[in-house]
């Protein structure tokens, strides 16, 4: 017999359901479902498959039910003898991706299975586990399995029979943070002199030693009077007026919304709701103030606690939404709040 496989989805993969269904329980199944189906074939009968597993993407990653899904782990394990185990790939949807490298990280360290799954850089998953683990890099959304899967098999299939990986740029996936001396047919003079002459002419190339990035951003100072502080409100979690009349995406979000509270004593449910799509709204939009808290803050404004309330609220929704775009709504919010002589901002998210 070949080379046997272990793959790990969630339950949108699965074909039970979508945010409805994320409390679904840990399921073993042999049916090839979601990019199971998609990566047999690309190991050309060398490696199959034999088991696919899938739990609902809240229900992995609520801490009272991890235990109980390690050991259901470790006996598919112990019953299929993988040689390698698979999750995802995750593209950018984040409890998914905390979910396939959790589950990856803990059959690579706890049951000795080389293990590998798959998402976008900026993944949440990625800075918590990439150190340790394997984690090819896939395009920002699913419409990119075709590119990644082929990049996952045949790393899978490397890992599988026990073969010296390479570096990340060759393999595809996300480094590590882990430097391995080699041996190369070209002197560090040589090579950095065809980076120079390829830098020249325009021509692609890629550096060995790439500079270290890090963001710089200095704290604001604290509140000096917050009896006398003009406060603002914005989410994350998309909240907006029935009807969503923004359009704010419900995922990937380039824009956000600005909405009046003037003269509100609440809002209440069925005049505002969450078209956040990554998370189940049901709480969010039975009392909006879950997630803009009106009417605390209103609360302490009458007490004297706060000084006053900024009378409008800002709402995005944070799910995929990449670093670029990010920093745009937070520069025009920024502006906007100083120049109405706002203190300081509450920002509250899923």
């Amino acid at each position: 017999m070949g080379l046997k496989a272990v793959q790990y989805i969630n339950q949108f993969y699965a074909g039970v359901g979508g945010e409805t269904m994320a409390d679904t329980p840990f399921t073993v199944i042999s049916e090839k479902k979601g990019p199971a189906a998609g990566l047999e074939p690309l190991f050309k009968g060398e490696m199959t498959i034999t088991k696919v597993v899938y739990c609902g993407d809240n229900y992995v990653n609520t801490d009272e039910n991890w235990p109980g899904i390690q050991e259901q782990i470790r006996k598919v394990i112990e019953e299929e003898k993988p040689d390698v185990f698979l999750a995802g790939p995750a593209f950018n949807a984040g409890r998914y991706g905390v979910a396939c490298a959790k589950v990856c990280d803990f059959v690579r360290r706890e049951l000795g299975v080389p293990s590998l799954t798959g998402m976008w850089w900026e993944n949440p998953a990625v800075g918590m586990y990439v150190k340790d683990n394997y984690i090819i890099s896939t395009p920002e959304t699913a419409t990119g399995m075709r590119k990644a899967l082929p990049v996952m098999a045949a790393l899978a299939l490397k890992l599988a029979k026990g073969e010296e990986i390479g570096p990340a740029r060759v393999e595809g996936y996300l480094e590590t943070g882990h430097r391995n001396n080699a041996y190369v047919a070209k002197s560090g003079a040589e090579r950095v002199v065809d980076m120079v002459v390829a830098k020249l002419y325009g021509k692609p190339y890629q550096t060995e030693v790439p500079h270290r990035g890090f963001e710089q951003v200095p704290p604001a100072p604290p509140v000096r009077d917050i009896s006398r502080a003009k406060i603002a409100l914005f989410t994350t979690g998309g909240l907006v007026p029935v009807g969503n009349p923004d359009k704010i995406k419900q995922a990937f979000a380039v824009s956000y919304g600005v909405y009046d509270m003037t003269g509100l004593d609440a809002l209440k449910k069925g005049e505002f709701e969450s078209i956040h799509g990554g998370y189940d709204t049901t709480f969010v939009s039975n009392d909006p103030h879950r997630l803009v808290p009106m009417d605390v803050v209103k609360d302490c404004v009458e007490e004297g606690v706060i000084g006053q309330l900024y009378p409008f609220f800002g709402s995005t929704c944070g799910v995929g939404t990449n670093v670029a775009s990010g920093q745009k709504m937070g520069a025009d919010w920024a502006k906007r709040l100083k120049d109405a002589g706002v203190t300081a901002a509450i920002l509250t998210s899923t």
